[in-house]
């Protein structure tokens, strides 16, 4: 029925169903709706095709006497019945405008960045991670599926020059109702709050890119450069990441070690219970009769004599190498450390601060004021877990990204929303996934909206 991405792809499979009893004039939307995903659409519908209807900061995803009168000037323009009324009228045309050739295309440009190590000249050690590269060609591929142009960082590209060039292309590039896609996956940190914006832990959160750490209020106030109308995702799957537009510390705790522990145990228990392969076991019976045939090799100078049906002589079984068994199930047991718990995507950004002051003391006086405004934009970003939280890297991906790609399984037909909540199901108590809106007063309306889409 839809033919526009507008209406196709933005929306969620629940808004769509109601948009189309909307079409078939079952039930139109008008004032008091109370799907604001259906009033959300047809607000960013109206907002992006002529700011004299609303401009961005009124897509709010209610059904009020605003919408009603911006409904009213577009059916007027367009020759319908100018009652206010969303129904089959209004939803086909706005749908013919925007699959047809007379409004351009929306676009989507995505980056996607990798940090496995970092720089030690400027951390004072390379913090090596597993799955970071990892991460982001798996959100890279992600990104590619739904349409975006990718670009893709990883360890010695993925510094501070490349990502914000990438920003100033997008700021002259993107216009309303193109997307940006940018994820991170590496260390994330945390510096004291030297700048005069509010941070309610007295914080700054920080982006650990290969050459130096990216601080949260540079970021946002790049973001700052993109155009009114611009869509912005971002997801941090790094540690103390919930407000990282404005990071998990884990460490093999008391609680880590002591699973580990138990699982070695278990594992050296399992070894020497278990005899070195000869083909038999402990409840054989004689001749092998009550646990099957025996395993133990016969003495080949008496294998004739057993195959007439005389009882066998048997070669002594090996015993077992308890050294072996130890060192066997000490590897298990990192195996299953690693697995379960990771290693720690955290860094003290204090000690690195204080090795490379005047670098990010100019950072701070060249960001200024600029990130104490409101964004043009409307951005979303999605954190593997919230401010004081820690998350950890795995084995082939990290834990929030594997987390991520197996709930997005090729393409989450719900709302922000509602794949926060399918994040949180599959998540550690300890990492608990963030979802926050910046920007316009139309940012909290696109959590209505699929993730990632455009």
């Amino acid at each position: 029925m839809f033919q526009s991405s507008r209406f196709t792809t933005v929306v969620t499979q629940d808004t769509r169903d109601r948009l189309t009893r909307a079409v078939d004039n079952s039930k139109p939307v008008a004032r008091g709706e109370t799907h604001r995903g259906a009033v959300t659409a047809i607000q960013a519908a109206l907002a992006e095709l002529n700011s004299g209807y609303l401009v961005g900061a009124e897509v709010d995803g209610y059904f009020g006497n605003r919408t009603s009168r911006a409904v009213e000037v577009f059916q007027r323009d367009y020759g319908l019945i100018a009652d206010g009324v969303v129904g089959r009228q209004v939803l086909t045309q706005l749908d013919s405008i925007y699959s047809g050739t007379v409004r351009r295309a929306p676009h989507g440009v995505s980056v996607h960045i990798g940090v496995d190590r970092v720089d030690p000249g400027h951390y004072g050690d390379p913090m090596t991670l597993p799955s970071c590269e990892n991460d982001a060609k798996a959100m890279r591929d992600l990104a590619e599926s739904i349409g975006y142009d990718t670009l893709l960082f990883v360890n010695e590209q993925a510094t501070t020059a490349n990502f914000c060039a990438f920003l100033r292309s997008a700021a002259v590039n993107l216009f309303a109702g193109d997307s940006m896609f940018a994820t991170f996956s590496g260390h994330g940190g945390r510096l004291p709050n030297a700048s005069d914006d509010e941070e309610p832990d007295l914080l700054d959160e920080t982006l650990c890119f290969y050459d130096r750490m990216l601080l949260d209020d540079e970021l946002y106030a790049m973001l700052g450069d993109l155009r009114e109308g611009v869509r912005v995702h971002v997801v941090f799957d790094s540690c103390h990441s919930g407000t990282a537009l404005k990071n998990i510390m884990i460490t093999p705790d008391e609680a880590a070690e002591e699973q580990r522990r138990r699982y070695v145990e278990g594992v050296a228990t399992a070894l020497s219970k278990t005899l070195p392969f000869t083909g038999a076991g402990p409840d054989a019976g004689e001749g092998g009769e009550d646990g099957g045939p025996s395993p133990i090799p016969i003495v080949p100078a008496f294998l004739e004599k057993a195959l007439d049906g005389e009882k066998p002589e048997l070669v002594d079984p090996p015993k077992g190498d308890a050294a072996k068994d130890e060192v066997i199930a000490a590897l298990f047991g990192d195996l299953y450390h690693d697995t379960s718990f990771g290693k720690g995507k955290f860094l003290e950004g204090t000690q690195v601060y204080d090795r490379n002051k005047a670098v990010y003391d100019t950072v701070l006086d060249l960001v200024g004021s600029k990130a104490q405004g409101q964004l043009p934009c409307t951005v979303t970003s999605l954190s593997a877990c919230d401010d004081p939280q820690t998350t950890p890297a795995g084995n082939p991906l990290s834990l929030f990204t594997f987390n991520l790609t197996q709930a997005w399984s090729g393409g989450y037909p719900g709302s922000y929303s509602q794949f926060l909540r399918a994040l949180r199901e599959r998540s550690r108590p300890d990492a608990t996934p963030q979802l926050n809106a910046y920007g316009s007063g139309g940012a909290l309306a696109r959590l209505h909206e699929r993730p990632f889409v455009f």
